[in-house]
């Protein structure tokens, strides 16, 4: 009986310790992930413009020696090409130092629109702080580490505010005479149970997603890259181009080993779903064919799920809300924390 009538006490200091704790990176997961929702969207915004007309685009040589020109310390590794015909192209480089670099490219013409470190790019930072926190392998152990503390922030908070079955609506209403200092830790409580559900499956999704990417053990010793002729990138490309003539090409990895890895965008499975092609940029040889039906890499479950993009537009509303709830939590829960806090001081 001692044991059972602790155990709402116990699980409630579960909830507000580890919550209080990873409360500034939940936050910012909440406005990373809100953002990169729309990303398309704010990236027409905040970014600038093609200048050439729409659908042309320069070989993809071209795009990549434009790169490379803007950060001539710096080797291409991979191109975003654009999704839209009035679209534009973004390149990541990475430096002989570890830095890493982008640019961002007219891809009707192949002229720099703008280049930089990750910061001089919002929405690509949003990116990488949401994914490994722009830390490289420990930061991707970190979101997965504050991933695992939001299933437990939602589970033990869920569990202690959990009335039974019958008393559920009930429980979720917030008396309109109840006192102004107590209104806070009630929206709280009750945006926490609403939300309890969806968040779980996010944490859990969001996990599930990055861990396959992190490296356990000493980190593979980088080989000399392969250069790679203009005329030959063109060639591989078109080879793989080939294979799915109907198809929008997404991006383009330039491989250390002289393989070009170019996804293409397969409508057939959903938002996230790609068709990818590797050709030997050495031997002008099609080294593999992966079809999204082939592709049985865990993120292709995660991700729709992650993103809400399982469900089409709805569903990316739907993950917006649950953004803006877990940055009304964040704030509200250490809040109505600091106020009882000091409630109790000047009691005292």
């Amino acid at each position: 009986m001692v044991a059972q009538s602790m155990k709402p006490r116990t699980l409630l200091s579960i909830h507000r310790w580890i919550a209080l704790v990873f409360a500034p990176l939940l936050a910012m997961q909440a406005v990373t992930g809100g953002a990169l929702l729309f990303r398309d969207d704010l990236s027409a915004v905040m970014e600038p413009a093609r200048i050439s007309a729409p659908g042309q685009i320069v070989p993809l040589s071209v795009l990549a020696a434009s790169a490379e020109n803007a950060q001539p310390k710096r080797r291409i590794v991979r191109i975003f090409l654009p999704q839209h015909d009035d679209g534009t192209a973004f390149a990541q480089l990475d430096g002989y130092d570890g830095a890493v670099g982008h640019a961002l490219l007219d891809p009707g013409n192949g002229k720099l629109l703008a280049t930089g470190s990750i910061w001089h790019f919002p929405l690509e930072t949003a990116l990488q702080l949401h994914f490994r926190l722009n830390g490289g392998n420990f930061g991707l152990l970190l979101v997965c580490l504050y991933g695992f503390a939001l299933m437990l922030i939602a589970a033990t908070g869920l569990w202690h505010w959990w009335p039974g079955r019958k008393r559920m609506l009930q429980a979720l209403k917030i008396p309109a005479r109840m006192p102004q200092r107590l209104k806070l830790r009630a929206w709280h409580r009750s945006s926490g149970a609403l939300l309890s559900g969806v968040l779980l499956v996010t944490a859990l999704t969001g996990i599930l997603t990055g861990y396959p990417s992190l490296v356990f053990g000493p980190s593979p010793a980088s080989a000399t890259p392969i250069p790679m002729i203009p005329a030959d990138i063109d060639a591989a490309y078109a080879l793989a181009k080939a294979e799915f003539p109907a198809s929008r090409p997404r991006d383009v990895r330039f491989r250390q080993d002289g393989t070009l890895a170019i996804n293409f965008f397969a409508p057939r499975g959903g938002a996230w779903a790609v068709d990818t092609v590797i050709v030997s940029n050495v031997d002008q040889a099609i080294v593999s064919v992966t079809p999204y039906e082939a592709n049985n890499a865990l993120w292709t479950y995660t991700l729709p799920i992650h993103t809400g993009s399982i469900a089409g537009v709805a569903g990316r509303w739907l993950m917006l809300a649950a953004a803006a709830g877990l940055l009304f939590l964040t704030i509200s829960g250490p809040l109505a924390w600091w106020r009882a806090r000091k409630k109790g001081k000047t009691a005292q």
